[in-house]
């Protein structure tokens, strides 16, 4: 598998597997300290929090890509194919219209942060907004991917579903 390919299908899935792994042994240690000896990392449970925050806005172009977020579909599961594919296209592109509106949106709030740190770490605030906005732009870019894959199907009616079993395995 190619280093790109790799990338593509993993990414995102790397960085919430790292930013698990601070945030369960933060926790764990902060714990056992907290337990045995009355005392704590103090930076460890803001570090938990931001981890939390990013894991969210992380995991969000994860079920676009895979195609897998919650779906309301008892209507178009009423229309015929040629229909839903349209209707699926239509949902991605104001998928995408929502992204880039929240990624140029946050751009003014990630300016307005800058000077602000955090209480206990003393981090900029605007890397935990910046990690906001680098889920909001790869959300984007996911949909942008999944909008090419739908296109490109458009004319076959098999092309769509062979796409998404692409992207469950």
């Amino acid at each position: 598998m190619s280093v790109l390919k790799f990338l593509d299908k993993k990414f995102e899935l790397m960085l919430l597997g790292i930013m698990l792994a601070v945030f369960t042994v933060l926790m764990f240690l902060n714990v056992v300290l907290r337990y045995f000896f009355g005392s704590i990392i103090v930076w460890g449970d803001e570090l938990c929090r931001y981890c939390l925050v990013a894991s969210t806005f992380l995991s969000i172009p994860i079920w676009i890509r895979r195609r897998s977020g919650i779906r309301v579909d008892a209507v178009l599961s009423l229309l015929p194919k040629r229909m839903q594919k349209v209707m699926d296209v239509a949902v991605y592109v104001i998928m995408l219209v929502f992204f880039i509106f929240l990624f140029v949106s946050g751009i003014g709030v990630c300016q307005s942060m800058t000077g602000q740190v955090s209480s206990a770490m003393r981090m900029p605030t605007v890397w935990l907004y910046g990690v906001v906005e680098f889920g909001f732009l790869l959300s984007a870019f996911r949909t942008v991917q999944v909008l090419i894959e739908q296109l490109r199907g458009f004319h076959r009616p098999e092309a769509a579903d062979d796409a998404k079993e692409e992207v469950e395995n």
